[in-house]
């Protein structure tokens, strides 16, 4: 994704910016030497007054969702959760999943559960990430009405058939890595969200036919185990990082930005 830095700017932002530029050509092209002076005093004695505020003055309105960019180390303040870093243009949908969704969703799981609603929110949580990204590559890249219609209509319950076609569409491989029987739980685990979602948590027929499991029969109870959730929990991580990964050498992040904030890191570690 190639954005000017200044295309990310709020309309708050741009307005200091431009009274900045303003006084700066005013003082270059004035005719005698002088100071030309940022009266901060006056804007910080604007702060939560009504009266009107100095040229300069300048607050942004707090959003949903402050986070630091791990690509880059620049923070964030999004209205929504999920979005791209103003620094580098990184998604944040993955550093979301790894750094708060997964995280719950182990604890509850190492406490007991109940593991078939851990399966079912971690599912839709997959389902919820998948969504963002397509959305973006949907908007992004030129198609054809009839492609488009497609994905907008598109529910990721059914795994396989989801992979294929964004593989089909974007040569975006979400199963990359992942071994075919490790494919085979997943798709099951998919299948099973909508019956504990929809049915009680009871298997009825169109389960067992999509999804394959002969293992139960209509109207038996699914049941979840601590074992069972990790190992979803884990191919739900290779598979978000597979997407976060693909679509970002589609729309590659800004690199300076990146390069800076890992040169960075390494003198402050190698100063430790």
């Amino acid at each position: 994704m190639r954005w000017g830095v200044h295309e990310l700017l709020t309309a708050s932002q741009r307005s200091f910016v431009q009274q900045y530029c303003t006084l700066l050509r005013s003082g270059l092209d004035a005719e005698q030497d002088g100071d030309h002076v940022i009266d901060m005093d006056a804007v910080a004695d604007a702060v939560g007054k009504e009266r009107e505020k100095p040229a300069f003055y300048y607050a942004e309105e707090s959003q949903q969702n402050k986070f630091r960019c791990e690509a880059c180390g620049i923070s964030n303040d999004i209205l929504g959760t999920y979005g791209y870093c103003s620094g580098c243009g990184t998604r944040n949908d993955l550093q979301e999943l790894e750094g708060k969704i997964i995280p719950h969703l182990r604890h509850r799981t190492n406490s007991g559960g109940p593991y078939e609603a851990c399966a079912k929110d971690l599912v839709a949580a997959f389902d919820s990430f998948v969504g963002q990204y397509v959305r973006q590559l949907v908007n992004l890249i030129p198609m054809t009405p009839g492609r488009k219609a497609r994905f907008d209509k598109m529910r990721f319950h059914n795994l396989k058939a989801v992979a294929a076609q964004i593989d089909a569409a974007f040569d975006i491989n979400l199963l990359d890595g992942i071994r075919s029987e490790d494919v085979d739980f997943a798709e099951r685990m998919f299948h099973r969200r909508h019956v504990y979602e929809h049915n009680g948590g009871e298997a009825d027929e169109k389960y067992i036919a999509d999804s394959g499991d002969t293992s139960v029969r209509p109207k038996q109870a699914l049941r979840e185990t601590q074992d069972s959730v990790h190992r979803l929990t884990g191919l739900v991580m290779k598979m978000a990082r597979n997407l976060h990964l693909a679509f970002h050498e589609i729309f590659p992040p800004e690199k300076a930005p990146i390069d800076w904030h890992n040169k960075r890191q390494k003198a402050m570690t190698g100063a430790a």
